[in-house]
C-alpha cells in the first residue's frame, strides 16, 4: 500500500513540476515576444520618421530648392529647360527618400506575423521535444505529389 501511496506522491509531484515548468515556458515565451515586439517598434518608427522626413523635406525645402537650382541653371539654360532639370532632380530625391523608407516597412512585416512565428516555433518545440514527432516544415503535404 505505501508503495502506492508513493508512486501517488511521485505522480503528484511530477504533475506539480510539469505545470510550474510550463508556467515557466511561457512567461519565457512572453518575455520573448515581447522584446522581440519592441525591437519591431523602433524599426517601425525609424521607418516612418524616414517616410516623415521624405514628406517634411519634399514639402519645405522645395521652394528654395527650386528658386537656387533654376537660378542656377538658368545661367547656362533657357529658363524652362532650368525648371525642368530642377523639377527632375527634386522628384528623385524625393522619391528615393520614400522608397527607401517604404522598403525599410515592407522588411519589417507586421507585429501579426512575429505573433504567428513565435506560436509556430513554439508548437514545433513541443512536437519535435515533447512528442517527438516531426515539426510542421518537417511533414508533408498529404495532397503533395510524394506523400503516397
Amino acid at each position: 500500500m505505501d508503495v502506492i501511496r508513493r508512486r501517488g506522491r511521485d505522480w503528484g509531484e511530477r504533475l506539480l513540476a510539469l505545470r510550474d515548468a510550463l508556467g515557466e515556458l511561457y512567461a519565457a515565451e512572453g518575455e520573448a515576444l515581447s522584446r522581440d515586439l519592441a525591437r519591431w517598434g523602433k524599426a517601425f518608427v525609424v521607418a516612418v520618421v524616414l517616410l516623415l522626413a521624405a514628406l517634411a523635406l519634399g514639402f519645405w525645402l522645395l521652394a528654395l530648392l527650386v528658386g537656387f537650382l533654376v537660378a542656377l541653371l538658368a545661367i547656362w539654360l533657357p529658363v524652362w529647360a532650368a525648371v525642368l532639370v530642377t523639377l527632375g532632380v527634386v522628384a528623385l530625391v524625393v522619391g528615393g527618400l520614400g522608397w527607401i523608407g517604404w522598403r525599410r516597412l515592407v522588411v519589417l512585416g507586421g507585429p501579426l506575423g512575429r505573433v504567428q512565428r513565435r506560436w509556430r516555433d513554439h508548437a514545433d518545440w513541443w512536437r519535435e521535444r515533447v512528442f517527438d514527432a516531426p515539426t510542421v516544415e518537417e511533414q508533408e503535404p498529404e495532397d503533395s505529389p510524394h506523400a503516397h
